[in-house]
């Protein structure tokens, strides 16, 4: 399943089955799976410190970790990648996004993460990996709900989760140490009512 989703993002023109999205003048941006050698490219983005403060992850990870962890997920982690053709035509990796399907009962939410470039967050590329990976929770694993963990404060990440659907649901106190000091964070998710059965779909 890493690999199912690959869309080319061109200006005018999107797809919310093939989970490609559009962009204004940005350089040729491609949402695909996750190949072998991508962690090279994935591990110093995860180093940077803007990176890992909206996360709940420890700096200093070794190389050999993070390989295994990106190349050897748990059973129901999907992974796609945001990947950028440059002016040169050289290709750079990102940011990423992963989603973690739950078991048993729950077999109908995920856990969403992302992680993106710093000054991409918030931005339009953010935006195109977002609509990739929910496609692929709606059309592909039939998820019924995707949740996300956000470290306050982070406006720009929090308002493009809101545009696709997201609310807020609740916060958590005291739940990650930031700079020292015990940090809040907020739960917010994205419910997608069953089809035929009349619910309707929650907006922010």
């Amino acid at each position: 399943m890493r690999a199912l989703l690959a869309g080319r993002v061109a200006r005018d023109h999107s797809s919310a089955w093939l989970g490609t999205a559009q962009v204004t003048d940005l350089p040729t941006l491609t949402i695909r799976g996750l190949r072998a050698d991508d962690w090279t490219a994935l591990y110093p983005l995860y180093c940077n410190e803007a990176v890992l403060l909206h996360t709940s992850d420890l700096p200093y990870i070794s190389e050999e970790s993070f390989r295994e962890r990106v190349n050897n997920p748990p059973a129901g982690v999907h992974t796609l990648v945001a990947e950028l053709m440059l002016p040169s035509g050289r290709e750079r990796v990102v940011g990423a996004a992963w989603l973690k399907v739950s078991e048993h009962r729950q077999r109908h939410l995920a856990r969403l993460v992302i992680i993106i470039q710093p000054e991409l967050r918030g931005g339009e590329i953010e935006a195109g990996l977002l609509r990739a990976t929910l496609a692929l929770a709606d059309n592909w694993l039939a998820l019924r709900r995707v949740e996300t963990v956000v470290f306050p404060p982070d406006d720009a990440h929090v308002t493009l989760l809101q545009q696709h659907g997201f609310v807020h649901e609740a916060t958590m106190r005291r739940y990650v140490v930031q700079g020292g000091e015990y940090a809040d964070a907020w739960l917010l998710a994205r419910l997608r009512p069953a089809a035929g059965s009349g619910e309707r779909e929650e907006t922010p």
